[in-house]
């Protein structure tokens, strides 16, 4: 698909990355454009796939989930593709990304207890064609976005 957004589409994706919740009259107020050409912006955004939907962004410390892994898994064969799909329906999982390399996947996971790591790595190493884990402990977060800056 052709990318062809302006300076206006950039500024009110900017303005929604930073808060989904503005209103179209804050909008108004920051780029001093109509509130119908804000309307008709995000309208063929939405319709071109740009944005996808809106979101909140949770505070996972203060809901219990103090552990936060980066875990890379070996796949052997050609099950890949229905091992990531089983995996990205556990609710520990936030992200599951098919890479290249060593990996055949990576995951970001986030977990209450030590104990939950500790059994949800030794389920994926029990599944049929997973052949090694190699799990991290995130020690800090520095940026945690999931755009990019255009």
């Amino acid at each position: 698909m052709k990318r062809d957004f302006d300076d206006i589409d950039k500024d009110i994706i900017r303005i929604l990355q930073d808060n989904a919740r503005t209103s179209y009259r804050e909008i108004q107020d920051k780029l001093g454009i109509s509130i119908g050409t804000i309307h008709n912006r995000i309208a063929k955004l939405k319709k071109n796939e740009v944005i996808e939907g809106y979101t909140i962004k949770l505070n996972n410390m203060k809901l219990g989930y103090k552990l936060t892994f980066l875990i890379r898994i070996q796949i052997k064969g050609k099950s890949t593709e229905a091992i990531l799909n089983e995996i990205k329906k556990k609710p520990e999982v936030c992200s599951v990304f098919h890479t290249t390399g060593e990996q055949s996947a990576a995951l970001i996971c986030r977990f209450r207890e030590s104990d939950d790591v500790h059994n949800f790595i030794r389920e994926l190493n029990e599944k049929d064609n997973v052949t090694r884990t190699v799990s991290n402990m995130v020690l800090k977060e520095y940026k945690n976005t999931s755009y990019v800056q255009i």
